[in-house]
């Protein structure tokens, strides 16, 4: 989504530091100081663990099958540095590595990698830009990765390039005590300390920030960290063991053209990529960084819910809604059980059709690359479905699809909008799945473990499916991932090198549900009751929903909006972190039999929601419909105030501070 018409930086600079939980660094005075001076990202993540994925994500967009920190074969994937020497901008990047010595890795057509001295403070697995094929047989690009002594160079010749990556030796990155390979039991507060004194260090030579910064103008600098000390389990009542989340990390955005705040929206690696590559106009990698939540705040938008005229159906006992070909499709049920369809194209609504069937239960609407695919529950629970396609208009006559469907199903397009995803609730409360593809539909899937009674909705970001549901007995929302992508897969080995024990099975997989279930939650500190430290401790905030429920995406953002109980106004609330894996096993932590389950890295185990907030002037009465989809550059929310009655809108959207 190009959308911006000027560049918000015009170089960026992105230095990353070694594993630590956010609030373990904001502990510190120095880090502190620099979250209040720029934009402090509370909900940042890393992408997985160890260090090296990150490192690997951070450029590439992916893992690539990456998930340790043994220096892999060759990686054949593209990065931002094809992208941006493709640019027909002139554009430019080094990688600068300190305590690197490219003496001693000099390039040839057999380059050897493995000449690294062990005694050095450079580590190979830190320089992710050394793991991939097309830069190491380059002799041009494999120049751009220097040394520090490069980097101050450049900065006194005014030569820093529009993209430059610095990564700090193993013991200013706070990785290991300085001059030693060793680390504390306790990572914070001593290696937090020890990096932030060689930042403020880094930073004072600098000059930044302030009026007296030698970066050139316009330089957007990034401090980040590649994970959280993920070693570390949290441990109920310890004082040094509170953190925000699992994977939760310190990101702090600073430059002269940043204005210093908190943004509260998720962000990841991706968020990074993908923002550079908006910036300069790059196009995308095709993988996690194409459909990542970016940092749009740069530009001066944020997205914000705005009142625009009801729609012309004063009555309906339930309804939905989707995009197709330009228009905006609303199909309703009379009181009746009638199905009617009306249209918008620029606001402007359709006489109303009626569609010649009749349905008493719920509906679902979505649309692939050339059909609207409606299903809806008759009196009996069987579903059925409809079709439309432009040229042809709706089908004739319904297809059957399920049969023992009782009260809640939510249909969602993916794969590019070449399939479609259709979860139902049977009579026994278990969660069934069919997938439409090419005009037919699949066989029947259960999804493991889940149970409602209540409602449910699908929703897609990027390559991973969402469904989120009621668990039968609980107020609160679960979410349940399932992965579409290759890319986003990894195959891991249960036996690590040199190691005889079995370790856990950190294996990700593709086109199954997820064998667990995560709260719909925000990581956030509440002390507990039983605890004797007096000091907050991690809690996952679970988010607690009324019926129904819906979802829809934007820019790389899941939004959830649904009722609560005992109250009127609707709320929402955001996912934003593209790039999420589905376990192939259970995650299971402290287990007796490690080999059996997933340590839940990657996942949504490792993931937060944004905080929960109210749509101003959008009411739901119980009985309302509810309903959401995308239309262009912006979200369409459908509700009813009063049940049966009038279906009101909100449409949500990017708009610039000055809008």
């Amino acid at each position: 989504m190009n959308i911006q018409h000027h560049r918000a930086f015009e170089h960026v600079l992105i230095i990353m530091l070694e594993n630590q939980y956010r609030s373990y660094v904001m502990r510190n005075r120095y880090f502190k100081k620099l979250a209040r001076q720029g934009i402090s990202l509370r909900h940042s993540f890393g992408v997985m663990h160890p260090s090296q994925t990150n490192y690997i994500a951070s450029i590439a967009g992916e893992l690539c099958n990456v998930a340790d920190d043994y220096q892999p074969k060759p990686l054949p994937q593209r990065t931002i540095v094809d992208l941006i020497e493709e640019s027909p901008r002139g554009l430019t990047w080094k990688a600068y590595m300190q305590s690197y010595d490219p003496k001693k890795t000099p390039w040839s057509p057999t380059l050897d990698l493995n000449t690294q001295d062990p005694d050095s403070p450079y580590v190979i697995r830190h320089n992710p830009f050394s793991s991939f094929e097309n830069i190491q047989k380059s002799s041009a690009r494999w120049e751009r990765i220097q040394d520090e002594d490069a980097f101050w160079m450049d900065i006194q010749n005014g030569t820093l390039p529009n993209y430059a990556w610095f990564t700090p030796n193993i013991w200013n990155d706070g990785h290991y005590r300085t001059g030693t390979r060793e680390e504390p039991e306790e990572r914070a507060p001593e290696l937090v300390d020890q990096a932030a004194k060689w930042l403020e260090s880094f930073m004072g030579k600098l000059g930044f920030p302030g009026p007296d910064s030698r970066l050139p103008p316009r330089t957007l600098v990034v401090i980040t960290f590649d994970e959280a000390d993920f070693k570390k389990s949290y441990v109920k009542g310890s004082e040094h063991m509170t953190y925000d989340g699992p994977n939760q990390i310190y990101t702090v955005l600073l430059g002269d053209m940043i204005q210093p705040g908190e943004q509260a929206e998720g962000y990841n690696h991706y968020s990074l990529l993908r923002t550079i590559e908006e910036n300069f106009q790059l196009g995308s990698l095709g993988k996690n960084d194409a459909s990542s939540n970016w940092f749009q705040f740069l530009w001066g938008r944020q997205f914000r819910w705005e009142d625009v005229p009801p729609t012309p159906v004063s009555e309906a006992a339930n309804f939905v809604l989707a995009e197709f070909a330009g228009a905006l499709h609303l199909v309703y049920a009379t009181r009746q059980g009638e199905l009617r369809v009306r249209t918008s194209e620029s606001s402007i609504w359709s006489a109303e059709r009626s569609l010649g069937v009749s349905g008493s239960g719920p509906m679902a609407l979505a649309a692939t690359t050339d059909q609207l695919v409606l299903v809806y529950e008759t009196r009996d629970g069987t579903l059925n479905a409809l079709s439309y396609a432009v040229g042809n208009g709706w089908s004739s006559a319904p297809t059957q699809v399920a049969t023992g469907a009782r009260g809640a199903l939510s249909l969602v397009a993916f794969a590019d909008g070449q399939r479609l995803m259709l979860t139902y609730r049977t009579e026994e409360g278990a969660i069934q799945s069919r997938i439409h593809q090419r005009g037919a539909w699949a066989g029947e899937v259960q999804v493991p473990g889940a149970f409602t009674e209540g409602p449910m909705t699908l929703g897609s970001l990027g390559a991973s499916l969402y469904l989120i549901y009621r668990p039968t007995g609980s107020p609160d929302m679960s979410v349940v991932s399932y992965n579409t992508a290759p890319f986003n897969v990894v195959n891991v080995a249960l036996t690590l090198p040199g190691i005889d024990l079995p370790g856990v099975d950190e294996s990700t997989t593709r086109d199954t549900w997820s064998p667990s279930q995560f709260p719909v939650a925000a990581f956030a500190p509440q002390p507990f009751a039983d605890s004797d430290i007096k000091q907050p401790e991690q809690w996952n905030r679970p988010y607690a929903a009324g019926s129904p429920l819906a979802t829809a995406e934007l820019a790389g953002v899941l939004h959830l909006v649904h009722p609560v109980d005992s109250q009127l106004s609707l709320m929402t609330e955001t996912f934003s972190l593209s790039g999420l894996m589905t376990p192939a096993r259970p995650v299971v932590y402290g287990s007796q039999t490690p080999a059996s389950f997933n340590d839940g890295f990657g996942t949504l185990a490792q993931a937060g929601w944004s905080p929960q907030s109210p749509i101003l002037g959008a009411h739901g009465a119980p009985g309302g419909g509810l309903g959401m989809a995308r239309m262009g550059d912006a979200l369409v929310l459908a509700f009813q105030p009063e049940a049966g009655g009038r279906i009101h809108l909100r449409k949500g959207r990017y708009l610039s501070l000055q809008d």
